[in-house]
């Protein structure tokens, strides 16, 4: 297949490709992480997957997760991707990673409301996930250590509202501090896993009973549907083009067309002079 850019406004083919090629059968939900590079994705997983010491996910300030990373529980694929818009093929990694997902955890750092290339991720995202999307589409404010609670509950109300006027949908929002959570295992202190607000996302999660069968049925469904669609617009457009280009050809003809019965007049007037034979 020909290279082509991954940005939000790739070819809808191309993002259709990945969605397509999975396989519909029963299994655990698959979870993925998804959002900007740095934003925290690696590091929640390693919470949520209980990797407190040990990283399953590896971290790091600079840009660490270059391919999918898979760590299965007893209930999920955890599945961790590239950070979007570092590069094209990271991102393409990464669509395909949220290709494989039943449910996506939409990563953002609270350095603000949601940046515009995060709307057009989330958009495309929200579209794919067809009457799935405000269900199995998880916002979460990653690092709420970092921000006073009042900043990081104006962000939150800030990337809800983006979500509702932006994108139409309302998706449930979690602010969490995996650090938090961190600290409050090692040292055992419950406050900290409590403020962390970790479990409040895992129970929600389990609570969510995704059938993974129907989530990824869905989802080729739409994309076959926007196929179809991309289709049917490309052949009007080709319609459109045809009309055109033979409105031209008559045009460029008319001059001819005009000398030609100006001479067939002037035969015919001709010929009346001379006496029939």
């Amino acid at each position: 297949m020909a290279d082509v850019s991954t940005s939000p406004h790739a070819s809808l083919l191309h993002k259709a490709d990945a969605l397509l090629e999975q396989q519909l059968a029963p299994g655990k939900p698959v979870v993925a992480a998804w959002g900007l590079m740095n934003a925290g994705k690696s590091f929640l997983l390693n919470m949520l997957t209980n990797h407190i010491q040990t990283e399953c996910f590896r971290t790091n300030d600079i840009r660490e997760t270059a391919e999918l990373k898979e760590c299965e529980t007893e209930d999920f694929i955890f599945l961790d991707t590239p950070g979007l818009d570092a590069n094209n093929a990271d991102d393409l990694i990464a669509l395909q990673g949220a290709a494989k997902a039943d449910i996506v955890l939409f990563v953002h750092q609270p350095q603000g409301e949601l940046e515009k290339i995060e709307i057009d991720f989330l958009r495309q995202l929200k579209d794919s996930f067809g009457q799935y999307a405000e269900q199995n589409i998880i916002l979460v404010l990653s690092k709420a250590d970092v921000e006073s609670a009042e900043s990081i509950a104006a962000i939150e109300k800030r990337m809800l509202e983006q979500c509702r006027d932006d994108l139409g949908f309302t998706p449930r929002c979690y602010a969490l501090s995996g650090s938090r959570f961190q600290a409050g295992v090692t040292q055992k202190q419950d406050g900290l896993i409590r403020a962390s607000h970790l479990f409040d996302l895992a129970q929600h999660l389990d609570a969510l009973n995704t059938d993974a069968y129907a989530v990824k049925r869905e989802r080729q469904r739409v994309a076959i549907e926007e196929i179809l669609a991309e289709f049917m617009q490309a052949e009007h457009a080709l319609q459109e083009k045809q009309a055109q280009i033979h409105q031209q050809i008559n045009s460029g003809f008319q001059p001819f067309n005009t000398i030609m019965t100006d001479f067939r007049g002037w035969m015919k007037n001709t010929l009346k002079k001379f006496p029939a034979v």
